[in-house]
């Protein structure tokens, strides 16, 4: 794959970034200020309060497997993607389950599925048994005729997030490609590759997990492999990328999500040190929470958070087939 190919549809791309390159520009993350505990330190710009597990409905043979959880701030409402039997599970603003998908969904091994402005759902899920793609289902949960353009021949989204102006972000993980369409059309609008893997190395390189959107617009894409957070503007263009290997406080291991926090926080889902991390606005650490095991308020390989209404941090994971909820809460006063 060619850096410098042309990917965006009327439009230039920016170049890509390779997997070195990107590593290159990580900026070094200040001192860390918490000790390696489940429990913030006083004066963290945020602290997590266990509030309870999410009462999903469970299939006749009790199994769940979360794969991706999304919140959508318009309506309040949310959607759980069951991996375990190829389901979005759909609560409304007040917590409830409101429904589930069903055969007519036409949903095929789904790996993520948000709400849209209009009430739809939109979904990556395999079609023609052979390839990932963008579907969308009406407000009853059934195919609708809306069809996504392919920005490329080889596309392949593993993540999907409704931008705030209504349109469709997604996330390639094997090509490193980000794109967006429209809502309406279908048309791609932008897309463009933000990382590159080395040649040969396929999508292991990269590693990328769901892109949440910043207060200025822009997007903040995890890469568990390059163990780097990239910031992309409204564009596709990479502006910069923070983060750093290890596994003392405020560094990353495998960061497999984010979502935006309170006062312009950003956190950050680390799968394999069990932890969330928070970063101020500048990209700078300042606190963490999380430990391994599989007692209320503890992770064990989590996959997926989201932030919605009321300051509720949601973080998903297949271990107990279960997504937490917590407080999230400003300042680290805990009150």
């Amino acid at each position: 794959m060619n850096g410098s190919q042309a990917v965006a549809r009327g439009r230039h791309r920016p170049e890509g970034v390779g997997a070195w390159t990107v590593a290159a520009l990580s900026l070094a993350l200040m001192v860390p200020v918490l000790a390696m505990t489940g429990v913030p330190t006083a004066g963290a710009a945020v602290a997590f309060r266990y509030e309870k597990n999410l009462e999903l409905q469970r299939h006749e043979d009790g199994r769940l497997l979360p794969a991706a959880v999304t919140c959508d701030d318009r309506s309040g409402g949310m959607v759980v993607t069951d991996a375990a039997h190829g389901v979005l599970h759909v609560f409304n603003a007040a917590g409830v389950e409101a429904f589930r998908t069903t055969g007519f969904a036409g949903l095929s091994q789904p790996v993520d599925g948000a709400i849209d402005h209009a009430g739809r759902l939109v979904a990556v899920s395999l079609s023609g048994g052979a390839r990932r793609t963008l579907s969308r289902l009406d407000v009853y949960g059934e195919p609708d005729d809306w069809a996504a353009q392919a920005p490329r021949d080889d596309w392949r989204p593993g993540h999907v997030l409704v931008a705030r102006d209504g349109h469709y972000v997604t996330v390639d993980d094997a090509s490193g490609l980000m794109a967006k369409h429209d809502a309406e059309t279908g048309a791609v609008l932008w897309s463009a590759i933000i990382a590159e893997p080395e040649s040969g190395a396929g999508g292991l390189e990269l590693g990328l997990g769901r892109p949440a959107q910043l207060p200025d617009g822009s997007y903040a894409v995890p890469s568990s492999n390059l163990h780097l957070v990239l910031l992309v503007d409204e564009g596709g263009a990479v502006r910069s990328t923070f983060g750093r290997f290890g596994s003392s406080p405020g560094r990353f291991v495998a960061p497999v999500a984010v979502a935006p926090g309170p006062d312009g926080t950003l956190l950050v889902l680390d799968q394999m040190r069990h932890k969330v991390l928070a970063f101020d606005a500048r990209q700078e650490f300042s606190g963490e929470f999380g430990w391994v095991g599989d007692a209320p308020g503890a992770f064990y390989h989590p996959v997926s958070i989201a932030t919605g209404a009321g300051g509720r941090l949601y973080v998903g994971q297949g271990y107990r087939g279960r997504v937490q909820v917590f407080n999230v809460l400003a300042d680290g006063t805990g009150e």
